[in-house]
């Protein structure tokens, strides 16, 4: 895809809700509308090392200092299973991507409703490798919500958003999330309508 003609100082940053918007997007083969950002043809879980990887995404725009918070660069890759509950996550030589913490909910609040509906989660990984000392490789992962997901065929289920950067070691930690909701749902009526909200948006930009 093009890039749109994009003012100076643009930065793709998108939020989680909107970072599984496009997501959503993709995985039902529609326009994602991400300005040519999000490069879906690279195998995350694959081969190549995580800067290897970084080398063939995008620029977001913003700083691509590597200690700034902006430079992360969007893949969608698709999950490999090892078994029916866990997933392939080595890559490289002898190097893996390990879970920091506990999964986080992603949550949109949809104009009408009162309550927040969790659309899918997000979680935060660390590139473990004993022979690898080039500072710290950090990855968000955002996986749709069971409930969308079963809108779609089973070989489209396994497709995740990762954002990828380098951080150096002296500054790494664990991303926490601080997003709490006490009214948070995951009723299947209301997330679905969600995602044909959003579905049908990117069909109207598309007439």
């Amino acid at each position: 895809m093009e890039h749109l003609e994009l003012k100076e100082g643009f930065r793709f940053h998108p939020t989680d809700s909107e970072g599984l918007s496009f997501l959503l997007r993709f995985v039902a083969k529609q326009e994602m509308h991400d300005a040519g950002f999000i490069t879906t043809n690279i195998d995350v879980y694959g081969n190549e090392e995580p800067w290897e990887i970084y080398s063939q995404g995008v620029p977001c725009g913003g700083s691509e200092d590597e200690d700034a918070d902006d430079c992360y660069r969007y893949f969608i890759t698709k999950l490999k299973k090892k078994s029916t509950m866990m997933y392939h996550r080595e890559v490289g030589n002898k190097g893996s991507w390990k879970q920091q913490g506990e999964e986080n909910p992603v949550y949109n609040n949809m104009g009408n409703s009162s309550s927040a509906l969790i659309i899918g989660c997000k979680k935060s990984m660390r590139y473990v490798n004993k022979e690898h000392k080039d500072g710290d490789w950090l990855m968000k992962e955002y996986e749709l919500s069971k409930v969308i997901l079963q809108k779609f065929d089973e070989d489209c289920r396994d497709y995740v958003l990762c954002a990828i950067k380098k951080k150096p070691i002296d500054t790494c930690s664990p991303v926490m999330s601080t997003t709490t909701s006490d009214d948070a749902s995951e009723e299947t009526d209301e997330v679905t309508g969600f995602a044909d909200s959003v579905l049908a948006t990117s069909d109207d930009n598309n007439m």
